[in-house]
């Protein structure tokens, strides 16, 4: 299934390359604005707070477009700029859903790390080294191999079970854009319908990932390809994941 989605979005991507690439160089353009605009103002309290508004919108807008854009493409829709612009309502439903997976994230981070002192994997040297390393990045290579292995292992269990969860919500913007779930919904719709597919998912990734290093080995000019590119995975991989009769069927109060 990875090989026919990739096939899938190579065709889509050399289709419609003009497009994409113009919006994901609209996109690097507006996103580095936007880090100068910030560096220039991170000194001015009430600039700064005003920035991170700002901010935030821009990121809905870049999340909400190049969704509805991949959609439009896989569709065969029309492309104009009035179709794929954010709604309204879909942007406060992607404002809550990002901030609720930040507080499930936070919450899973901290009640793992609880755990893991509890049954003693955590102890004072696992603190103490990164005490050490912010204040001085070298101390990292005077340490020894074992306990080095100790700290990546004990990052890796705190680290897996919220990248888990993360991974199995990780189409809920998808759902609250293309099905106009609301949020709560859109979670436990995701959560569900990825059940027994965390294999699938992890591999997609993987691809993806190495998709674009190939990319950058083309001195960075095969990103402007494999980038757009990996939107029409992902958004062609949640139709694998949520076909129409089943998410219709949930009726999640669509």
């Amino acid at each position: 299934m990875i090989k026919a989605i990739f096939s899938t979005a190579f065709h889509l991507t050399k289709k419609n390359i003009i497009v994409l690439i113009g919006v994901f160089l609209s996109i690097v353009l507006l996103s580095f604005l936007s880090g100068l605009l910030g560096a220039l103002l991170q000194k001015q309290l009430i600039a700064s707070l005003i920035y991170n508004i700002f901010s935030l919108f821009l990121n809905i807008f870049i999340t909400v477009t190049t969704i509805k854009l991949a959609f439009a493409i896989i569709d065969e829709k029309n492309l104009a700029f009035h179709s794929i612009k954010p709604n309204k309502i879909e942007a406060l439903k992607i404002v809550r859903a990002s901030f609720y997976l930040i507080l499930l994230v936070m919450a899973l981070m901290f009640l793992t790390v609880g755990f893991l002192e509890i049954i003693g994997v955590i102890d004072q040297s696992f603190t103490a080294f990164f005490d050490a390393v912010s204040k001085n990045p070298s101390e990292i290579f005077n340490d020894s191999f074992v306990h080095l292995a100790y700290i990546f292992a004990v990052l890796l269990l705190i680290i897996l079970p919220t990248l888990l969860v993360y991974v199995r919500l990780g189409f809920v913007n998808y759902l609250i854009i293309d099905k106009q779930f609301e949020v709560g919904n859109a979670f436990m719709l995701s959560y569900q319908l990825t059940k027994g597919k965390l294999g699938f998912i992890v591999l997609l990734y993987l691809a993806i990932l190495a998709l674009n290093i190939i990319g950058l080995a083309f001195l960075l000019v095969g990103v402007l390809f494999t980038i757009p590119m990996s939107f029409l995975i992902i958004a062609l991989a949640y139709r694998y994941l949520f076909p129409i009769i089943i998410v219709e069927d949930n009726n999640f109060g669509v």
